[in-house]
């Protein structure tokens, strides 16, 4: 998936002599400009995830990108993506005959493993991690098959439709760590949290809320950035777990909730005060429904909700 992501960080790329003439191509240089100009990164592997192309296989990826008109003439979010699908499989195609493979075997893999093999991973917290997200499932179980979280050569992170993740190597950086909103064991605990029974019943009740006006301006954010819906669930049960841990504080978990994707996923602070309040062998989605059942959740009333949860948490930080 690293060269998926390579248009969008050709800067790093050209930095390496094998590259150095391909990049000062005019002709080059103006495909790459115009494919970043209408899809980016997370769309691209998001789509050749939905397409099943393997992410280890450099040939699929080419015939997969050469072949996107017929394979994903039905995805209407794709469209611009097929707008600029010649251009995309020129720079693919040229990045690969110029050594790309050689390059992300030689330079980039052993970077990407060396980040992950020196990361120091606190046993004590990842079991205490596994142990608190074993009760959030409660009465169901944590499936036994975990969510990937794959390292890639990029500056920031994104979900995949399979519900995996890719991120930088930075937050396998403890002092990089310090300095963001989260860590490794948030994006862990985030992406085991996506394996969470959500019904049909309670995904209806919250398309029902795109009848809030304050709900569906904050949900178009959301979606332009490849989130919403019931992203927000998830979110709010992360913050929940982590500050329980002691991974977040009031503070950090006052920023995420204003700052994640432009502070769009505004369900997940009113779910977040509640959540205390779930009953004891309740699932998550029976309290999720329960929040719909007695009103919280309600269409004309989600931006005072959310304003209040905010201002909660907001006191809470201040204490």
């Amino acid at each position: 998936m690293d060269l998926l992501c390579a248009p969008q960080y050709i800067d790093q790329i050209k930095e390496d002599a094998r590259f150095e003439k391909l990049c000062s191509d005019s002709v080059f240089a103006s495909n790459v400009a115009y494919v970043n100009s209408n899809c980016n990164a997370s769309k691209l592997c998001n789509l050749y995830t939905e397409l099943n192309g393997d992410k280890n296989d450099v040939s699929q990826c080419l015939s997969v990108i050469q072949h996107l008109d017929s394979l994903a003439h039905n995805i209407e979010w794709a469209n611009s993506i097929l707008s600029v699908q010649p251009q995309l499989s020129y720079v693919l195609q040229q990045l690969v005959d110029n050594g790309y493979s050689e390059y992300w075997d030689n330079t980039i893999y052993p970077r990407l493993k060396s980040h992950i093999d020196n990361y120091d991973l606190n046993q004590d917290l990842l079991n205490a991690a596994n142990n608190s997200l074993n009760d959030f499932f409660l009465p169901d179980s944590l499936p036994d098959i975990q969510s990937k979280i794959f390292i890639l050569d990029i500056k920031n992170a994104f979900n995949l439709s399979d519900e995996s993740f890719c991120c930088t190597p930075l937050i396998l950086d403890h002092e990089i760590e310090k300095q963001l909103r989260l860590s490794f064991m948030n994006i862990y605990i985030h992406e085991n949290l996506h394996n969470l029974y959500l019904s049909p019943e309670l995904m209806t009740k919250l398309r029902e809320l795109d009848n809030d006006a304050f709900y569906r301006d904050k949900e178009d954010i959301a979606q332009r950035h490849s989130e919403g819906r019931n992203e927000a669930f998830i979110v709010a049960a992360e913050v929940y777990i982590s500050n329980k841990l002691g991974l977040r504080d009031n503070q950090s978990v006052y920023d995420e909730f204003s700052q994640y994707v432009d502070g769009s996923l505004v369900l997940a602070p009113i779910i977040y005060v509640y959540l205390s309040d779930r009953n004891h062998n309740e699932s998550y989605n029976d309290f999720l429904l329960r929040l719909f059942d007695k009103g919280i959740l309600k269409t004309g009333i989600i931006e005072a909700n959310y304003n209040n949860a905010m201002n909660t948490i907001l006191s809470q930080s201040n204490k």
